[in-house]
């Protein structure tokens, strides 16, 4: 066994790791970037998400589907409170429930509503003090519970000309670009991996939509950690019940009853090596690292099966992949940023576990000395296509610049790469040449070294239009973006879990040679000087060389 794993581990490396001779076989392509990473989810205009459109006349509410829709009549209500499904902890919790819904029964005078007006109604008034007592698992619990099938008859309306964000559009437009440098004359086809997520089944028709909207071919891999486990057992016919173990989702083969069934056939008998071979683009929608990284990883934290399959297409120039948000941080080679706040990273370090969930400390699930916002990571990384650094994204939506940092200084890694939301960034595997689009920039640190409550590194930051070359453990032939969109939000100092680097960051572009900015109990330091190069982009500040501290600096008490 350890000799097939050690197999797997030489095949990946060698898969990418591009000789002149292999070179020479392959169709000469230009400005081929076969591994596309998103900042942050890929979203579009459609009829169950009409507040992206900037035009609803579209959605036809007799054949789309444009809402959840919950039942709080007997057999659902039975079903969700079963012993089952609540420790004997929670047996209060249960009861408070079942008076809850009752009460809400009463109020609102009918059985079927739409999850939107459920949780409405959930939150407010009389049941509000239930509401703040469930854990992110008690509420996916209820809904799931609650909710009602999909009818068969109702399509996942997708409007792409009626998307607001551009941004989201030009995702799509630059996936396909490298794909058809794969596909040649041919339609590019898209195969979407929604293992991700949860409900890993929801947005399965979500996805196959846009993309076929954007002219691909659109498939699905109906696969994720439920299936493998099941499969590994023997036991496709009880996928469901894997389901409710592995991934915390329930009743999915009753509200979802079509794509269950593809499912349950493919745990049966399907391959996934073949239908990633007939593939021009591999597309990890967003979701939990937890999640997604199992499928691409052994449980001796080596590259799998399929990983290797992956690896390979990719290095025969015979596919791209895709992923977006927290799925693209699992693309590393490196320690995996799996989440949690730079909050709790600076002031507790980084811990080489999974991700406990959100409110974990209400049904006292959190593991031993963690709480719900504690920062985690996967030391020996993920699927390995990423092979310069540490990834993560959506860092100015969230100041997720310390919790990156504390992975990479924990691990000693060289470089790691931060992504913002509404920004891609484009590799080539083979020369390590990237390029930023989108409409925001990325974060890269390198040499990060820390002590109990301090991290440092030096730092680079460019904006879309950007481009230059990973090379050994930081990036070369740098570019400057020359414009970039300006930024629709106030400025803010908050560095922690907002854009506060950057809007600081906006006084080396003006001959400051150092900032100190504080918040709450923390201090960030960037310190420019001589060999800092720095250039505006719109109204934001790049800069290559410079060098940021971020210290938890508690007030001292008397």
């Amino acid at each position: 066994m350890r000799k097939t794993l050690f197999t797997y581990a030489t095949a990946l490396l060698a898969a990418l790791t591009w000789s002149p001779a292999s070179d020479a076989q392959e169709p000469e392509q230009q400005d081929f970037y076969p591994l596309v990473l998103l900042g942050d989810a890929l979203e579009v205009c459609s009829s169950m998400a009409w507040q992206r459109c900037s035009d609803t006349d579209w959605i036809d509410r007799d054949s789309m589907r444009y809402d959840r829709y919950v039942n709080l009549s007997g057999p659902y209500v039975e079903a969700l409170l079963d012993d089952a499904n609540w420790s004997p902890l929670r047996h209060d919790t249960r009861d408070d429930l079942k008076e809850a819904i009752d009460l809400l029964r009463d109020r609102l005078k009918q059985d079927v509503i739409s999850e939107r007006s459920f949780t409405e109604e959930f939150t407010r008034r009389a049941t509000q003090y239930l509401y703040q007592q469930l854990s992110e698992r008690d509420w996916n619990l209820i809904i799931d519970h609650l909710e009602m099938p999909v009818p068969r008859d109702a399509d996942f309306g997708v409007n792409l000309t009626a998307t607001k964000s551009q941004v989201n559009i030009d995702y799509m437009r630059q996936i396909l670009s490298q794909a058809q440098q794969v596909s040649g004359d041919e339609t590019p086809h898209v195969l979407v991996v929604t293992a991700a997520q949860r409900d890993s089944l929801d947005l399965v028709n979500y996805y196959l939509q846009a993309f076929a909207g954007a002219g691909a071919d659109a498939s699905w891999l109906p696969i994720d950690v439920a299936v493998a486990a099941a499969r590994e057992a023997q036991a496709c016919e009880s996928l469901a019940d894997y389901r409710a173990s592995e991934m915390s989702a329930f009743r999915r083969d009753v509200v979802h009853a079509d794509l269950h069934a593809r499912q349950v056939a493919f745990c049966q008998a399907g391959d996934a090596l073949t239908q990633i071979r007939n593939a021009d683009v591999l597309f990890f929608a967003d979701g939990n690292p937890d999640l997604l990284r199992p499928l691409l990883v052994t449980a001796l934290n080596e590259p799998n099966a399929l990983a290797v399959g992956i690896a390979e297409r990719v290095a025969e120039a015979k596919l791209v992949v895709a992923a977006a948000g927290k799925a693209a941080n699992v693309m590393t080679s490196q320690a995996m940023v799996a989440g949690g706040s730079s909050r709790e990273a600076l002031k507790d370090g980084v811990h080489a576990t999974r991700l406990p969930g959100l409110g974990c400390h209400k049904d006292d699930t959190c593991p031993r000395d963690l709480n719900e916002n504690s920062a985690t990571y996967h030391p020996i990384g993920g699927a390995g296509l990423f092979r310069w650094g540490s990834l993560d994204t959506r860092m100015g939506v969230e100041g997720n610049h310390g919790r990156l940092l504390r992975v990479a200084a924990t691990n000693r890694v060289p470089l790691a790469v931060g992504i913002d939301a509404e920004t891609a960034l484009l590799v080539s595997l083979r020369s390590g040449d990237f390029k930023v689009a989108g409409e925001r920039g990325v974060f890269f640190a390198a040499g990060a070294q820390q002590n109990e409550r301090a991290v440092a590194a030096t730092f680079h930051y460019l904006m879309a239009g950007s481009s230059g070359t990973f090379s050994g453990s930081d990036v070369s032939a740098v570019t400057f973006a020359e414009n970039a969109e300006v930024v629709q939000v106030e400025p803010t100092t908050n560095f922690i879990a907002s854009r506060g680097l950057y809007d600081s960051l906006r006084l080396l572009c003006r001959d400051r040679d150092s900032i100190e900015v504080k918040w709450e109990q923390f201090t960030m330091t960037l310190i420019g000087g001589d060999d800092v190069k720095t250039q505006k982009a719109g109204a934001e500040c790049q800069v290559q060389n410079a060098r940021i501290g971020m210290q938890y600096a508690p007030s001292e008490s008397f």
